[in-house]
């Protein structure tokens, strides 16, 4: 029987803030732990990266981020399903070396688990000018 829940944004909004800061993490692989076993992610010009294993995987060329900004543009949901569709940037490094930001569109699809934590189980960036 699936689970049945209540889409309450604020929510949501408390996901965003806890992958933002898994983002910024000395840890390097914490944000994996915010997606779903079976998570897709695309980012901007490359091939989709499926499943945990990969996302921990990928995090290996992966250079440390900072400043990390997520913002929700539009929120819609149902049950234990939501997707946001917003702007982030992150700059590529940590202070005091720190590399060029980086600015996207992106559309995360947000899954709440049988644990009650909601978990992006699909993500696409696209690259977006700076602001």
């Amino acid at each position: 029987i699936p689970m049945q829940s209540t889409f309450d944004e604020t929510e949501i909004r408390s996901a965003e803030r806890a992958l933002q800061n898994a983002l910024e993490s000395p840890d390097a692989t914490a944000w994996v732990y915010h997606y779903t076993d079976d998570a897709v992610f695309v980012g901007p010009g490359a091939p989709a990266v499926q499943g945990r294993e990969a996302l921990l995987a990928m995090t290996k060329a992966m250079r440390p981020l900072s400043s990390v900004s997520l913002v929700a543009l539009r929120t819609e949901g149902s049950g234990n399903i939501a997707y946001t569709y917003g702007e982030g940037s992150w700059v590529n490094g940590r202070p005091p070396r720190t590399g060029t930001t980086t600015h996207v569109r992106l559309v995360i699809v947000w899954r709440k688990e049988e644990d009650g934590v909601w978990r992006v189980t699909q993500e696409l960036l696209n690259a977006a000018p700076a602001a």
